[in-house]
């Protein structure tokens, strides 16, 4: 018996369109991972200058500090007249220029020992004076070093006051006791600053200077008694940085 022709057709049709229909599935794409994973973006190299930032450490902080306080002792010995020594305090308020260069001003005083036996000493006592000046100082090393050696030089004037031992008759004020006598001071030195706290050094100081005093005194009388000098000396002290 013959199968019919339309039937054998009908087969040969439904047989294409499940294999058409098998292929499409095949070539539809399936994805096995989590949305989460697939729509998360790439990370993104570090860049290399972020990089080298990293690993270049900052460096050692620099002693920013602009304005100091001393305070300085002084003991000088003079080359001649009837001195035998004079001691000297001053305190100094100063500023850092730059790195290498400071500027101060500085106040104090002093007394001054004379000669035992010397003309001066047989006419008068207890002489004491007041200086106040400003001082230049260079340093060799850059703040924050350990050892700074520096070179310095400075100016003052001079105001000396002492008493009669016995009282004396002035041209201008008749009978005195006490008389009064100006002078200028200038020296140069070489020191040596250390650190000792975080905010405070300590250094010292040799210096070579002299000293002049005026012709005429307070009262009017020729200054016969204190001849100009010059002199050796040592300093040391105390610096406050802020």
């Amino acid at each position: 018996m013959k199968t019919p022709r339309p039937v054998i057709l009908s087969m040969l049709l439904g047989a294409c369109l499940h294999v058409s229909r098998a292929q499409e599935a095949s070539l539809t794409p399936t994805n096995t991972f989590p949305d989460a994973v697939v729509a998360s973006p790439q990370k993104e190299p570090r860049p290399l200058a972020e990089t080298a930032v990293t690993l270049n450490l900052p460096a050692p902080a620099k002693d920013d500090a602009v304005y100091h306080l001393d305070t300085a002792a002084s003991w000088r010995r003079p080359w001649n007249g009837d001195y035998d020594w004079l001691t000297l305090g001053t305190l100094f308020f100063g500023k850092m220029l730059d790195e290498h260069n400071a500027l101060d001003a500085g106040f104090g005083g002093g007394v001054m020992q004379l000669k035992r036996g010397s003309p001066a000493d047989i006419q008068v006592q207890q002489p004491f004076f007041l200086e106040l000046g400003i001082a230049w100082r260079y340093y060799l090393a850059a703040p924050e070093a350990s050892w700074n050696p520096y070179v310095t030089a400075g100016a003052s004037v001079i105001w000396m006051t002492w008493e009669y031992r016995s009282p004396v008759d002035s041209s201008r004020l008749g009978y005195i006791t006490r008389d009064y006598l100006e002078g200028l001071d200038g020296y140069a030195g070489v020191g040596l600053r250390l650190p000792w706290r975080k905010h405070l050094d300590c250094f010292g100081e040799m210096d070579i200077g002299g000293t002049g005093f005026l012709p005429t005194t307070y009262s009017g009388e020729h200054n016969n008694l204190f001849a100009s000098f010059g002199y050796v000396g040592v300093k040391g002290g105390l610096s406050l940085k802020f």
